[in-house]
């Protein structure tokens, strides 16, 4: 009893510190879930393509019209699409004396761009993207910071996972035996009694979703800090892009075509480009396999800047269940794992958090005036 009131009052203090920033990620995260959906109907033009029965040119062609069409940038990476496919590819330059990265939309039917390099926030949904992992913390203009304070909004989200599963698993302690009155709401009660019902009611249905989301989320963004603070935190800058840093001789679609020889069945979605010096060239994409939560950049296979020579395949089906388990924290995190039903799914709970602001917040005030008027 001592432990569940310990909890109860932590539970109704950080729920009420949090409330704020913590509606926003998921009212976001909620949009966003119909990221394509959106931009296909903001931004018909730039995101999507026109049916063509035509073939996609090939990669090397596409590198060259992006080379040309933007002298002043250099390709960091490329999410390609197979043919058919109803978006345009989306390839990631950095402005050469920056290390700015920008994006552009290309239709890989003719080589021409859909869209001039635009900043990570420039369209409505990137700007989304970025309140949502960052709440616009991260980077603040003019301000000289510290690493920390530089990747506040991310040291923010990253609380706010912690937060998210702390709630999560107290609530559930709390209301241990929450199946045997889960359908259970009291309208003809009093308003604390039909709200403690709704919040009850409205944990318990969003909980699974939220759990996972909190897991997924702090893995997320623990990684990404752990990865600047190992790279960066010492004060070492980002590189400036100055030069290009492979060979043009390179052809990319003969390191594409090898990387479909290194896993049978390969599927390739994602290049990235030497963005830094001695990086390799890496094919990302999806081995063959039935589980349908494994994202599809788990497996990948690597090729030297210069000479194109291959130097290492990683097969995401030969890998531990642990391995493939943080692979699925991607579907997992962004429900793409069941199409449109489970889209629908977890933008419903998206929205969950902001009944249970309502509802326990009134909790905790009406719970908080019955001490005042006690004591």
């Amino acid at each position: 009893m001592s432990m569940r009131k310990t909890l109860h009052k932590w539970h109704g203090w950080l729920g009420i510190i949090f409330m704020i920033p913590f509606l926003l990620i998921c009212l976001t995260g909620s949009i966003l879930i119909f990221k394509k959906e959106i931009d296909s109907v903001l931004l018909p033009k730039v995101a999507t393509l026109a049916p063509s029965d035509a073939p996609r040119l090939p990669l090397d062609t596409l590198k060259a019209s992006v080379n040309e069409q933007l002298p002043a940038y250099e390709i960091g990476s490329w999410e390609i699409f197979p043919a058919g496919h109803d978006e345009a590819d989306r390839v990631f330059v950095i402005k050469e004396g920056t290390d700015i990265w920008h994006k552009v939309h290309l239709n890989p039917y003719t080589g021409e761009l859909q869209s001039q390099p635009t900043e990570p926030s420039h369209y409505l949904t990137d700007w989304l993207v970025e309140l949502h992992y960052t709440l616009l913390l991260n980077d603040l203009e003019g301000l000289d910071f510290s690493f920390a304070t530089e990747h506040l909004g991310l040291l923010i989200g990253l609380t706010l996972g912690l937060f998210l599963l702390f709630m999560g698993v107290s609530g559930l302690i709390m209301y241990r035996r929450f199946w045997a009155r889960f359908f259970t709401l009291r309208w003809n009660q009093r308003m604390l009694v039909v709200f403690s019902d709704l919040h009850k009611m409205a944990g318990t249905f969003a909980s699974p979703v939220l759990l996972v989301l909190g897991i997924t989320g702090v893995y997320y963004n623990g990684l990404i800090f752990y990865e600047e603070w190992t790279e960066h935190g010492g004060g070492k800058a980002h590189h400036i892009m100055t030069e290009r840093l492979y060979s043009d001789e390179v052809n990319i679609d003969a390191l594409v075509a090898d990387s479909r020889e290194r896993i049978d069945g390969f599927k390739p979605t994602y290049l990235l480009f030497p963005y830094e010096p001695e990086l390799p060239f890496t094919v990302f994409g999806r081995a063959p396999t039935a589980n349908p939560l494994l994202s599809n950049y788990g497996s990948v296979s690597n090729y030297d800047a210069f000479s194109g020579d291959y130097l290492s395949t990683y097969n995401l089906n030969e890998q531990s269940v642990g391995m493939k388990t943080l692979d699925a924290f991607r579907r997992l995190h962004f429900g793409t794992w069941g199409g449109l039903a489970v889209k629908i799914w977890y933008s419903f709970v998206g929205v969950l958090p902001l009944l249970l602001a309502i509802t326990g917040t009134y909790i905790w005030w009406q719970r908080r005036s019955k001490r005042a008027r006690r004591r």
